[in-house]
């Protein structure tokens, strides 16, 4: 027998009961952790030698948006023993911290790039050194809280980093741990170059060589005088159109998308002779009416205008031919008409208002 899922209220309530390091932990828990990482700080930002120079590695940047410099300045200051040893790229207002602490005259010191501030397109310059197989990481202190101008150069940034497989650091904690990595790396030398392979080779996402291919089949193609080859494109859905059929009862119906609306009764076999009603001018009268009358009355109502049409085309002795089509439009019901005659549909109209007002007056 299956055993039950616990609740989600239940799991949080035995994490917060659990062990030490979860988030039940005391403050006393919490001051060891912190004399823990204040021990493995120390560790890691003593002086060393690097085996590897400056310029054998390719540049690491430094990126802080405002709410975040003050946390990037401790952590270069933290972490100068280490971040020293490469060629430190980055926006304008970072490079300036580095280069306050550490000076611009000692020839141990290696600078790279000094990029413009990030909504003037430094995100993008960073961009472009790693196109250029000249960046092997950023560390990148994003606000997550704060709107930013040139949010589409740090997609751009970070989504580029994703496809040359770069290593990335988008926050304190993420970069501390990064730091340990480094300086094992850069004591161990040539045997290490593995644990750090974005500073030394150009690497690229396992979904590049995916996208290539499908580049190369769709050039092949081409060359051949075929269309590449790529998903159809979804076709947009065609507006209702006009249907007249034709019921036992001789009704002349109009579609209003799923619904049927009969227009008026005309007899099997009969010509029509009366004036013909634009759909359009149609739409105007059941957009106006439609909050009036049931569909039974609108009916009605229609079955009405016509006879009065007819019996007037009778005692004139002329009869209307529908005016060729002139241009096709939509109504306001989404149907695709064509205009005919304005004389006689603006009088067939009239007709229409006046059995309209009748009908009203009669309620």
């Amino acid at each position: 027998m299956s055993r039950r899922r616990e609740s989600f209220a239940v799991q949080l309530n035995n994490q917060r009961s659990g062990p030490a390091g979860r988030r039940g932990s005391t403050y006393a828990q919490r001051l060891s952790l912190a004399d823990a990482v204040g021990t493995a700080t120390d560790e890691v930002t003593a002086p060393f030698t690097s085996t590897f120079a400056p310029g054998e590695m390719r540049q690491l940047a430094l990126v802080a948006h405002n709410h975040m410099k003050p946390a990037m300045k401790q952590f270069i200051e933290t972490y100068s023993e280490i971040l020293k040893k490469f060629r430190i790229t980055g926006t304008q207002t970072t490079m300036k911290m580095c280069k306050s602490m550490w000076g611009e005259d000692d020839p141990a010191i290696h600078y790279g790039l000094t990029c413009t501030s990030g909504p003037l397109g430094g995100d993008a310059q960073i961009a472009a050194l790693m196109c250029m197989e000249d960046l092997g990481g950023i560390i990148f202190f994003v606000d997550p809280l704060s709107a930013h101008p040139h949010q589409a150069d740090i997609d751009s940034l970070l989504r580029l980093a994703n496809c040359g497989n770069v290593i990335v650091c988008p926050n304190p904690a993420s970069a501390s741990s990064m730091m340990h990595t480094l300086r094992c790396a850069l004591l161990k030398g040539e045997r290490a170059r593995g644990m750090i392979p974005s500073f030394f080779e150009t690497l690229e996402s396992p979904a590049v060589e995916e996208y290539k291919h499908a580049q190369a089949v769709a050039l092949a193609n081409v060359i051949r005088g075929k269309s590449p080859a790529a998903d159809p494109a979804p076709q947009a859905a065609e507006p209702p159109k006009e249907e007249k059929k034709e019921f036992d009862t001789g009704k002349r119906a109009v579609s209003f998308g799923d619904d049927v609306v009969e227009v008026a009764p005309v007899e099997q076999g009969a010509k029509h002779t009366g004036p013909s009603i634009s759909d359009t001018e149609i739409d105007r009268a059941l957009m106006g009416q439609s909050m009036m009358f049931s569909d039974e009355r609108l009916q009605a109502l229609l079955a009405v205008e016509s006879d009065d049409d007819s019996d007037d085309d009778e005692e004139d002795g002329s009869s209307v031919e529908e005016a060729p089509t002139a241009k096709v439009s939509k109504g306001l019901f989404g149907i695709k008409t064509s205009s005919t005659k304005k004389s006689r549909g603006r009088m067939g109209l009239k007709k229409l208002g006046k059995s309209v007002r009748k009908m009203i007056i009669k309620d």
